[in-house]
């Protein structure tokens, strides 16, 4: 599914609002201080799912996406 989201939707350079419009407010967490938003996937895929996914997006001062990417925790 997010394979999907991301193959239709280049996020970069595109606005705080804009993201939050497609994808709704990002989460409320602890983890990946040192990105600007933050949303959980659910467990990560693949046979043994240990760990947790996330789609992780870094903004500018214009609180446009400069970078994003899937992380695991």
């Amino acid at each position: 599914m997010v394979d999907d989201l991301l193959s239709r939707h280049n996020f970069r350079g595109m606005t705080r609002e804009q993201t939050v419009a497609i994808l709704g407010e990002p989460d409320k967490t602890e983890y990946f201080r040192d990105w600007d938003m933050v949303y959980w996937l659910g467990p990560e895929r693949g046979f043994m799912s240990i760990d947790s996914e996330w789609l992780v997006f870094q903004l500018d001062g214009q609180q446009k996406v400069t970078d994003y990417k899937i992380v695991r925790d």
